[in-house]
């Protein structure tokens, strides 16, 4: 009796293996993009040879979860018609996969449509890390970004990014939410210019993203806010 428990243990074991080297090799991915659309168009995302997923891209909030094959690289676009009849993929932009089993790919248009090409940033979607009452800045800008939030400085050369927690928070009177102010500055010619400032609310059961970029449009320095609550 005791050797059939632990042949059938041994049988468990074998067969469960490819399951969980399968799980290993599935990564959840949600999506963000900007500048800020009132309705953005969707992408497509390779998930192998000859084969694409249509993703949503909002702007306003993190895309649904979608569960797909670890690839090396993420690449997005659109399988287009070729001359041939078949069908071609157009790529927008590409950028090497992280590690991590879920990821936050930022996409940032470089022109007023997606055809028009995109800067694709893979974010690990740790909420270890980056769990509630917590900030992540990116710079997508062109310029250095400084900035203080709730007493923590911060400073974030282009192409940059960093997990902010505030230290320093205000209770409000009557009993209100706890707040905390914040301040950004950006460098032109040696010197910190203010952009912006303001008192923002502190919620621990809730994690924001904020992106400052150039608008492609006008060349105008823009910050672009996003919260994502906690289950």
């Amino acid at each position: 009796m005791k050797f059939s428990i632990h042949l059938f243990s041994v049988i468990l074991m074998t067969l469960g293996t490819p399951v969980m080297a399968q799980d290993a090799q599935q990564v959840t991915l949600r999506f963000l993009s900007f500048p800020k659309n009132a309705s953005p168009q969707p992408v497509e995302l390779i998930i192998g040879e000859g084969e694409v997923l249509e993703v949503k891209i909002p702007t306003n909030a993190l895309s649904q979860p979608y569960k797909v094959k670890r690839l090396p690289t993420w690449a997005v676009g659109k399988m287009e018609p070729a001359a041939d009849g078949k069908q071609v993929f157009k790529s927008y932009g590409s950028a090497p996969s992280l590690a991590s089993a879920s990821q936050i790919i930022l996409l940032i248009r470089s022109g007023k449509e997606n055809a028009d090409g995109m800067k694709v940033i893979p974010i690990a979607n740790n909420t270890a890390n980056f769990g509630g009452g917590k900030f992540f800045f990116m710079n997508a800008s062109k310029v250095d970004i400084a900035g203080a939030l709730g007493g923590t400085k911060f400073t974030l050369k282009p192409g940059k990014q960093t997990i902010i927690e505030p230290k320093e928070l205000n209770k409000r009177e009557g009993g209100g939410a706890a707040g905390f102010f914040t301040e950004f500055f950006f460098r032109k010619e040696e010197e910190a210019r203010p952009f912006f400032s303001s008192t923002w609310p502190a919620n621990d059961k809730a994690r924001s993203m904020v992106f400052f970029y150039h608008d492609t449009r006008n060349d105008r320095l823009r910050m672009h806010t996003i919260r994502d609550y906690i289950p």
